[in-house]
């Protein structure tokens, strides 16, 4: 009698989009699916796309709840996901959801830090990511917070210059900080903001010169540099 092949394990690709902009046009989605699917189909899975619309500071994400449950029922054996900070940006939380792959046994995969609680080496290389991820939220709210109150007090319009306006939206001033201050290359910020179907000021595809370009743009510079 031939035995039947055991069914090849699930892993559920949690997906999250942080902004109502990018939920409306589906920008920073687009390529988080590509890029999961790639890595959970090479290690043996059959994938489930989750997608999750919301700040990573709201603990309240019904997509992920549903994720943990089904992984905690053994309905499903892995959860990937691009990065630490599409999961949450608090500390806690992040460390409650590895904890919860150790003792029930299910895989916790962030592909961009190749992180793999699998492992014991895994599991204390994403709580130094999951902490990391919390400082980097807090210091990117304070310069925000400071380019608001410095532009506010001089009478100036966020995404504005001293009456003149960027030629970029402030949201993608902001991003190209962000990605900055990780210590991304020119390079890399390129490749993220096209990848997440983010366009220049002409509409066109990002390169290394365009990002030098915005970071070094008078028009630009009171929001980078405040």
């Amino acid at each position: 009698m031939t035995k039947t092949p055991d069914p090849a394990p699930l892993a559920l690709l949690y997906v999250r989009v942080s902004t109502g902009r990018q939920a409306k046009t589906g920008h920073s989605v687009d390529s988080q699916p590509i890029i999961l699917r790639t890595a959970a189909e090479k290690a043996g899975y059959v994938v489930e796309v989750i997608t999750e619309t919301g700040s990573g500071r709201n603990a309240a994400r019904p997509a992920l709840a549903e994720a943990m449950s089904r992984l905690k029922s053994g309905k499903a054996q892995a959860l990937y996901a691009v990065d630490i900070d599409r999961l949450a940006r608090s500390t806690q939380h992040l460390l409650e959801i590895a904890t919860a792959s150790t003792k029930q046994g299910w895989r916790l995969v962030v592909t961009t830090t190749d992180v793999d609680t699998s492992t014991p080496a895994g599991v204390m290389f994403f709580t130094m990511c999951a902490a990391f991820a919390q400082y980097e939220s807090g210091m990117i709210s304070q310069r925000v917070k400071r380019q608001h109150e410095a532009r506010r007090d001089r009478g100036v319009v966020w995404g504005k210059d001293e009456g003149r306006r960027s030629a970029l939206p402030a949201a993608t001033v902001a991003r190209i900080l962000s990605l900055r201050a990780e210590g991304r290359t020119l390079q890399a910020i390129a490749d993220t903001l096209t990848g997440e179907n983010v366009s220049t000021a002409a509409g066109g595809k990002w390169y290394p010169s365009t990002v030098a370009k915005t970071l070094n743009s008078p028009a630009n510079r009171p929001t980078l540099a405040a």
